[in-house]
């Protein structure tokens, strides 16, 4: 008796430490574009590395807080791209709930608008 409530309280405690995470998209990152290497613009400086992290029940939600504190984090170095480099996903032990994870570099890049007032 004593052994499986042991093991009923432990089990417990382990997946209770697993919650959802989901990180909200700050109005300040809104606007940033997160795209691949093949569709980012030509002129554009690094600015740093940045990543994001997310974690819900819902993998396409977990991707979406993970793109989100991408673009939280880029935004802090006054970025208006985020090129992705990696990204993995999948789920925490063997629960239900999915991690996510994007790194990329934070670019600030002329954009077409920028371009055509310099004319």
């Amino acid at each position: 008796m004593q052994k499986t409530l042991a093991i009923t309280i432990l089990s417990s405690a382990l997946f209770g430490c697993v919650r959802e995470n989901i990180v909200e998209v700050k109005p300040e990152a809104s606007a940033i574009k997160v795209v691949r290497e093949d569709d980012k613009p030509f002129r554009c400086k690094v600015l740093g590395d940045v990543h994001g992290t997310s974690r819900s029940n819902d993998r396409d939600k977990a991707r979406k807080g993970a793109e989100a504190d991408l673009k939280n984090r880029a935004a802090a170095l006054k970025a208006n791209y985020v090129v992705i480099a990696r990204e993995n996903a999948g789920n925490v032990g063997s629960t239900a709930t999915s991690d996510a994870f994007i790194a990329g570099k934070a670019l600030k890049c002329e954009e077409e608008k920028d371009e055509k007032e310099k004319e």
